[in-house]
């Protein structure tokens, strides 16, 4: 599908919009709409599926997605900022599967959530767990900062939870991470645990350097052992730039990310865009000398859409939105080429 096509698409969809809509989501609709035209980024996802979700009244701001790579097929999702601490899970037919409390949770801007292990690995331990490992952990992260200003930020790890029946309400307990950035205050809504253990950050919003050129996403970790390492904040440090600009082009700002689990390929999500890196398997890290590719989500019509996950192994993707009645779609993407 073109971008225009897209466009008059989207526009079409946005007429069909129900009176009880809102009138800012018409008017951000409009203006993601007119923004498709402006960016030609990307080929058109593919075997597009659309998933409605099952949400409960809690879920008002679904803000981030991640899959379990212990129990095929159950999705855990968060709610975006100033809501209670919970957790919730999903089936990928989009069926509830339970709600937790997070205790020891606070959410000021969680942006983000990720699978990974529950510490660090040995060296010569394999990428990637099997599917029945005891260890496995979700970081929820309060790494959102609109304006820039928190001098620290949290993520939180607790053990993941076994799917339930619909209805279900349950509690976790979490641990924290407080962190800060060495150079100034960042705005992230991008997070992912690699196999190691290792947390990465990737910032979201337009930088610039001091020629007033734009910046790319710059991308900052976290080694596993700084969890528990006493109380002082660890340090973020950056280890990369992504090729992604924010403000490069309409709603191009990155807000979600997620590995493959395999551990070899990276999903990084900006409004419009969905890029796939080329990651090493072992430290999560991206292989900046192979190109990555670039899927335009436009066509989807969906604003604002966030999150992304791998649907299991089988290569599909999740993408998500804000909202409580807004779908779950599922589709297939370019990878990148292996070979630099």
């Amino acid at each position: 599908m073109t971008t225009f096509r897209a466009a008059i698409a989207l526009l079409a969809a946005i007429a069909t919009i129900g009176c009880g809509a809102s009138p800012e989501l018409k008017t951000e609709s409009a203006a993601f709409a007119a923004s498709v035209v402006a960016d030609t980024m990307g080929s058109a996802p593919a075997s597009v599926r659309t998933i409605a979700l099952q949400a409960r009244p809690e879920l008002e701001e679904n803000s981030g997605v991640t899959s379990s790579t212990r129990q095929p097929g159950i999705i855990f999702t968060i709610n975006d900022s100033g809501n209670d601490p919970l957790l919730f899970a999903f089936d990928s037919g989009g069926a509830d599967r339970g709600v937790w409390r997070v205790t020891g949770a606070r959410n000021v801007d969680w942006e983000a959530i990720s699978v990974g292990p529950c510490g660090p690995r040995p060296a010569d331990a394999a990428a990637v767990p099997s599917p029945a490992a005891p260890d496995a952990c979700l970081y929820l992260g309060d790494v959102g900062d609109n304006d820039a200003q928190r001098p620290t930020r949290v993520i939180y790890r607790v053990s993941e939870p076994t799917a339930e029946r619909a209805g279900y309400v349950g509690t976790v307990t979490a641990e924290a991470l407080t962190y800060r950035y060495p150079d100034r205050p960042h705005d992230v809504e991008a997070m992912y645990i690699a196999p190691n253990g290792s947390t990465f950050l990737i910032t979201k919003r337009r930088l610039t350097a001091p020629d007033r050129r734009l910046r790319p996403s710059l991308v900052f970790e976290l080694e596993a052992s700084a969890w528990g390492n006493g109380a002082a904040p660890a340090v973020a440090e950056r280890v990369d730039s992504l090729s992604i600009v924010p403000g490069s082009a309409p709603r191009r700002q990155v807000t979600d990310a997620a590995l493959s689990p395999d551990g070899r390929l990276l999903a990084v999500r900006t409004y419009t865009q969905l890029f796939v890196f080329a990651t090493d398997s072992v430290t999560g890290r991206v292989a900046g000398a192979i190109r990555p590719s670039v899927c335009n989500l436009a066509s989807l019509g969906r604003l604002p859409g966030e999150g992304v996950a791998w649907s299991g192994r089988s290569g599909k993707l999740l993408l998500t939105s804000e909202g409580r009645r807004s779908p779950m779609f599922m589709v297939e993407c370019p990878v990148p080429k292996t070979n630099p």
